[in-house]
């Protein structure tokens, strides 16, 4: 089966490049990309996409701290069933951790079901990285995250196209940590939650804005007739007229808070036609480019004929 490595260099400043090259230039079926400057892990997905050749395609991390069974369990799911994109989950029965700190198994657990909640079904591992696409998915996504918010950014508008993603268990290990590891592991949590946080509000406000409409107005009108009840019939001990000015004003916030759902609404509504007309035309780039490719070839078979 023909096969390709593609390792991205996302501008180490240690001595990682040379080591790469040093292990990758004997083997033609590995290719090694490398710019100067860190872009991020999105960056770096984007040019291993733009570099990759095949059918399908499986990102991982190079530590391969998902294990190597990994790339045949994904590659599998994409072939057998017809998946367009497998994800590796390890909060599906049969997946979990190996060394990996309790604090860390919270924060992807809790973390990913905020995600869940906010972009609607069942997907269990929004936030990771190891997954598998067919290459023709992959090329209809318009994408644009630098960062780690890639994720869900590929999540969103693989749901708005209608591609049908699915899960795999599977089991992610930690190397042991030294101790200057523990601390750059903590202080990269907040580089790791905050663009999550931000992209399951954008790809959710509408959702998240409805559900604060729904209980601010709830809250306000239980203020509002337990105030005017007290007035009448004196509940308490005082008449506490404000409760009937508070319940009014949480209703006012509840009837801005519905204005802005019906914008993010519209908005979302942008987004998936955005999404459609970015598809089409990566789609009609395709079609070009196969369509000047063809010529050539068929003009290196007729002279060769000759």
């Amino acid at each position: 089966m023909p096969w390709e490595y593609i390792l991205v260099d996302d501008g180490s400043t240690d001595d990682s490049l040379a080591q790469a090259r040093a292990l990758l230039d004997d083997h033609a079926n590995c290719r090694l990309t490398h710019y100067p400057v860190n872009r991020g892990r999105g960056y770096a997905l984007r040019r291993g996409f733009a570099g990759a050749r095949g059918k399908y395609i499986i990102s991982t991390e190079s530590d391969l701290s998902w294990g190597e069974e990994i790339f045949r369990a994904l590659y599998d799911r994409l072939v057998l069933d017809g998946s367009d994109i497998v994800i590796a989950s390890v909060h599906r029965p049969g997946g979990g951790y190996e060394n990996v700190p309790g604090s860390r198994r919270g924060l992807s657990y809790f973390g990913n079901i905020v995600m869940r909640w906010s972009f609607g079904g069942d997907l269990t591992m929004l936030s990771g990285m190891t997954r598998g696409y067919r290459r023709e998915v992959i090329e209809s996504l318009h994408l644009e995250a630098n960062r780690k918010e890639i994720h869900l950014e590929i999540i969103a508008k693989a749901r708005a196209l209608g591609y049908r993603i699915v899960e795999i268990p599977a089991t992610i290990r930690w190397a042991p940590p030294k101790p200057d590891q523990r601390r750059k592991r903590a202080g990269s949590l907040a580089k790791f939650i905050v663009p999550h946080l931000i992209s399951s509000y954008n790809f959710g406000a509408a959702k998240i804005l409805m559900s604060g409409t729904c209980v601010v107005l709830v809250l306000g009108l239980a203020l509002i007739g337990f105030g005017t009840l007290n007035k009448l019939f004196l509940i308490t001990p005082s008449p506490m007229p404000n409760l009937i000015t508070y319940g009014l004003v949480l209703v006012l916030m509840a009837g801005l808070c519905a204005l802005f759902t019906g914008l993010s609404l519209q908005i979302s509504m942008l987004s998936k036609s955005i999404t459609h007309v970015q598809a089409q035309l990566a789609e009609l780039r395709h079609r070009k480019s196969d369509e000047h490719v063809r010529p050539e070839r068929e003009g290196a078979s007729t002279r060769g004929s000759r």
